[in-house]
């Protein structure tokens, strides 16, 4: 196919806690009413599939169709990239590991972490909860004791915040995130405010006994993690999230430079406007760039968040 990068058209998705800020923000073109979940990267067929664009494949077939621009231990595209706005707060939820979710509801599961875009989002969330073992948890959760169970943590505009497998969570504030992960949509409720599902008039299902039987006892989770940042070639990185065998995550802003790292990765524009190598760059535009591509020329002042994949066995730091 040779040295090219690949546009990948974004799906839209409305949700009862989404509202109007990506729209605005992305200057997004769509007949829906609320966009709560813009998903930049996600290849799941027969579910939640981008397009390569141009090409007119299914995200989840150009991977398995050209593993040479891949070179990616992984059967299927490990990894996904969503920009998410909420308006309200978010149910309190977990997402099982693959193990589980693969077995009791036929997908995978989702290891994942969020970076706060923007000011609206600062305020709180619940991360974790203070149950000393599973019973302990059981019992609270039958007991509705939400205020003793539920742990909250603030938050602040570039915090990012990580959500293993098996982690309670869920946002309490308005705002926009990066939220990269894992390749999965599985999703387990606990706890919706008693809200009304407006496509069914029924309250929201809840997976109670899903949370129960997953929920990391006791949770050790902490908060906003510490990242590191440095300047390279005209671009400031913050190496948010590099784990070999799960995902690696960044953030990269530039008035013009160049990255590359040694593996495949995605690239979105948050903010801003130039072009990556001879295509244009825009706010809520996403590219694929192949593995061993070398440097990207990146032009223009721009804020850009990254999504990649390392082969277990590969070393935490840049290619």
């Amino acid at each position: 196919m040779g040295r090219m990068l690949y546009q990948i058209e974004p799906i839209l998705e409305a949700r009862m806690w989404g509202g109007t800020n990506l729209i605005e923000r992305f200057h997004l073109d769509t007949e829906l009413q609320n966009v709560a979940e813009m998903y930049c990267v996600i290849a799941i067929p027969d579910h939640l599939d981008c397009i390569v664009a141009g090409k007119q494949q299914p995200l989840s077939e150009f991977y398995h169709c050209n593993p040479e621009l891949f070179q990616c231990e992984k059967e299927d595209m490990p990894v996904r990239l969503v920009i998410g706005s909420s308006a309200r707060p978010l149910s309190v939820q977990l997402h099982p590991d693959d193990e589980y979710g693969l077995k009791h509801s036929n997908m995978r599961g989702k290891h994942e972490g969020e970076l706060i875009l923007d000011g609206t989002s600062e305020g709180s969330m619940i991360l974790g909860h203070y149950a000393k073992d599973r019973e302990e948890f059981v019992h609270l959760v039958q007991e509705k004791n939400w205020d003793k169970l539920f742990r909250h943590i603030k938050l602040k505009k570039d915090d990012y915040i990580h959500i293993p497998y098996n982690t309670l969570h869920g946002s309490e504030s308005s705002g926009v995130v990066a939220a990269f992960s894992t390749n999965g949509d599985v999703t387990y409720r606990l706890y919706d405010y008693d809200r009304i599902d407006p496509t069914t008039n029924q309250p929201r299902q809840l997976h109670i006994e899903d949370v129960c039987n997953n929920v990391i006892c006791p949770c050790d989770t902490i908060g906003a993690l510490d990242y590191e940042t440095v300047e390279k070639d005209g671009c400031r990185i913050d190496l948010l999230y590099d784990e070999p065998g799960l995902y690696t995550a960044g953030r990269i802003r530039t008035a013009g430079g160049s990255f590359q790292l040694k593996e495949f990765y995605f690239i979105t524009c948050i903010e801003g406007s130039g072009k990556i190598g001879e295509m244009t760059f825009g706010a809520g535009m996403t590219y694929f760039v192949p593995c061993e591509f070398g440097p990207v020329v990146l032009e223009g002042i721009m804020d850009l968040v990254f999504i990649s994949y390392k082969n277990r066995g590969s070393q935490k730091t840049y290619g």
